[in-house]
């Protein structure tokens, strides 16, 4: 599949345009260009194959409805990046109610030939991030966005959006430290 890349902006915009007056079907180049960025995306923010495919269709589905309100202040990207973190806002709010993601317990101190940062223990743990420090982590190193657009996508200043990264990198640190044994200290 075709991504994104920085001179794709100008056809994109174009592409909008061709949308906008009524040629439906341009907007398949649109979602053919950004639905794996946006599925990925859901798939580390849900950390669910079926909720994250269902936010990517959520996505476009509100993208397409919506193209009139894109003015083009910021890259198509960026804007269908903001749909993305709204819809995966609302499957999280959704799934508080479900048992499960609080239940999920702290991950103990690994036994030696483990690996801490084993993915599925990892992608748990994100997901127990408050939303604006998962968002801005996620964003910031998976899709390698700047502080700034983080910021734009997450409706907080570039400052919160690095307070937010800050602490999301410190609570995984603490999470995956290996807990000092309890009797250990005594004497």
């Amino acid at each position: 599949m075709h991504s994104a890349s920085p001179g794709d902006t100008c056809e994109d915009f174009a592409i909008v345009a061709r949308v906008r007056q009524g040629d439906r079907e341009a907007f398949a180049v649109l979602v053919s260009r950004y639905q794996r960025m946006v599925l990925s995306l859901a798939m580390r923010m849900t950390q669910d194959r079926d909720a994250a495919q269902d936010v990517t269709q959520a996505t476009f589905m509100n993208a397409f409805r919506r193209l009139d309100t894109f003015r083009g202040d910021a890259s198509f990207k960026t804007w269908i990046y903001g749909i993305a973190l709204n819809e995966c806002r609302l499957v999280h709010r959704r799934s508080r109610d479900e048992p499960g993601l609080d239940e999920i317990p702290e991950p103990a101190a690994r036994p030696s030939g483990g690996h801490p940062l084993d993915r599925v223990v990892l992608g748990k743990l994100v997901s127990r991030l408050p939303d604006k420090q998962r968002a801005s982590l996620v964003l910031r190193i998976c899709d390698d966005l700047s502080f700034r657009e983080i910021a734009g996508l997450t409706h907080t200043s570039e400052a919160s959006a690095k307070v937010n990264y800050f602490h999301a990198v410190r609570k995984l640190r603490a999470w995956l430290e290996p807990s000092p044994s309890i009797g250990g200290a005594e004497k």
